[in-house]
């Protein structure tokens, strides 16, 4: 049997859509499926501008903290062999390169959403952060803890600096939108949502269109063995939710829901509402595919997940595509330390040339 899909058919998307779908609009609405979340918004300009910005330049702590303390170089650490002269000759000669551009810091430029931001931190305990629609999830390498976990807002501004995710939010939220003029933005929101630690393995995308569930796809794309045997009870939990409650909460007829149902799946969690669009990852389907799904209040909606061990998906971690050396990431932190490694990278090229000029 041949399939019949549609080659990349339009999905007309506009403005009020994505709005709907951003936080601060739909939270009100299921604040018992939510995790406590505080909101600040909107965002002023200089903190939008800081996000954009190369580089990262964090806030200065009265309290101490790992990531403002200098780089102090001994045995232990990766800059014990390099040559130390030419930083302390450029701190000793009388001129200021530490900072040839101007960068936006968070005391100067939005100290009160800074302290803001502190006083939820000391409301509600560790956050995870996210802006309107994304979550900085693939920038979680650059915290120790490898997770979104934020105890201080400078662990939040590194997050949010180092997500391609996060950057999309700020410059193509509204790319798709057939009503909106070029360079038009929304009004941007932070917001800090008290910290669980999810298991990835019972989270959940659910794609709804003209008001029906269509299809539904595991979320992490590893193998867990309980899913297909717990699948039945999970589809249950899910439609009971999207048309007891959902569906008269939400007016959007077409979206994309991400749903947590921890054991004993007493509980589903709302974690997100996406656009239905493109955009959005349809992770174990196609868009083509989902294109082509007619609702159906009289069949049943499929819950895809993985089934068997994808070994060759173990050989990269996931979002690595966004990562960088742990080298380069201290170095963005400290004006010293950039220009030792420029000057690391620099003895390198330099004695390659020279060992290839000797082989020559």
């Amino acid at each position: 049997m041949v399939e019949c899909y549609t080659a990349l058919q339009e999905i007309p998307v506009t403005r009020d859509h994505i709005e709907k779908c951003s936080y601060s609009n739909w939270y009100p609405l299921f604040k018992d499926r939510v995790p406590i979340s505080r909101i600040i918004r909107p965002l002023p300009k200089e903190f939008v501008e800081y996000l954009e910005q190369d580089g990262i330049k964090l806030a200065k702590s009265d309290r101490p903290s790992a990531y403002t303390q200098e780089i102090v170089r001994d045995d232990d650490n990766g800059y014990s062999d390099w040559d130390g002269s030419e930083a302390e000759n450029d701190k000793n000669d009388g001129t200021d390169k530490e900072d040839t551009t101007c960068m936006r810091d968070p005391l100067v430029d939005f100290s009160a959403i800074h302290n803001q931001i502190r006083d939820i931190i000391a409301e509600i305990g560790p956050v995870t952060p996210k802006l309107n629609w994304s979550a900085p999830r693939d920038a979680t390498w650059i915290l120790p803890t490898n997770t979104m976990k934020c105890s201080e807002a400078n662990e939040i501004y590194l997050l949010l600096n180092a997500s391609n995710y996060i950057m999309h939010d700020l410059q193509y939220a509204l790319s798709e939108c057939s009503d909106v003029k070029h360079g038009e933005r929304p009004q941007y929101e932070l917001v800090l949502r008290k910290w669980f630690d999810i298991n990835p393995a019972l989270e959940f995308r659910v794609f709804i269109k003209e008001r029906q569930i269509i299809c539904i796809s595991q979320r992490d794309l590893n193998h867990y063995p309980f899913i297909e045997t717990d699948s039945k009870d999970f589809k249950r939990i899910i439609e009971e939710f999207v048309e007891g409650e959902f569906l008269t909460k939400f007016s959007e007829r077409n979206c994309v829901a991400d749903v947590y149902i921890p054991k004993p799946y007493g509980k589903l969690y709302l974690i997100d509402i996406n656009p239905f669009t493109r955009i959005t990852d349809p992770l174990l389907f196609s868009w083509n595919e989902i294109l082509t799904i007619k609702p159906d209040q009289s069949r049943s909606f499929e819950l895809r997940y993985v089934t068997k061990n994808n070994i060759g998906r173990f050989a990269s971690k996931e979002h690595s595509e966004n990562q960088v050396p742990k080298d380069v990431v201290d170095a963005t932190l400290d004006p010293n330390a950039i220009r030792e490694l420029t000057a690391k990278w620099q003895e390198l090229l330099n004695k390659q040339e020279s060992e290839e000029s000797d082989s020559d």
